[in-house]
């Protein structure tokens, strides 16, 4: 009696385990995944296609500052009408942060 007492129990006992260890792993979803791309992440102090809209409170130089405070350098290398960048103008322009300044990828002059 004792015998068949112990063969039940180890029987339950393995039979828990293969029950318990399938069940304990994991199982992911995909949609939760991170997806591998080609692209290298932007360093810390670059952020890329920022775009902002605008009124040109004031122009200094190469540095244009909006009514909300934000200031835009303009590189030299743009191909925006100057004259037509005066305080007033409606502005929309796409940038990339670098080194805490914000530099004028493309410029659109609104009105």
């Amino acid at each position: 009696m004792f015998r068949v007492l112990a063969i039940l129990v180890a029987v339950l006992v393995m039979a828990g385990f293969g029950v318990t260890a399938p069940s304990a792993q994991m199982k992911t979803d995909p949609a939760v995944q991170p997806k591998a791309t080609d692209q290298k992440p932007a360093p810390m102090d670059q952020k890329t296609g920022q775009k902002i809209e605008g009124t040109v409170k004031a122009v200094r130089g190469n540095t244009v500052t909006l009514e909300d405070g934000t200031q835009l350098s303009i590189p030299g290398s743009a191909k925006v009408p100057m004259s037509q960048l005066k305080p007033g103008a409606q502005i929309s322009a796409e940038y990339e942060e670098r080194g805490g300044q914000k530099i004028a990828t493309s410029l659109q002059i609104k009105g």
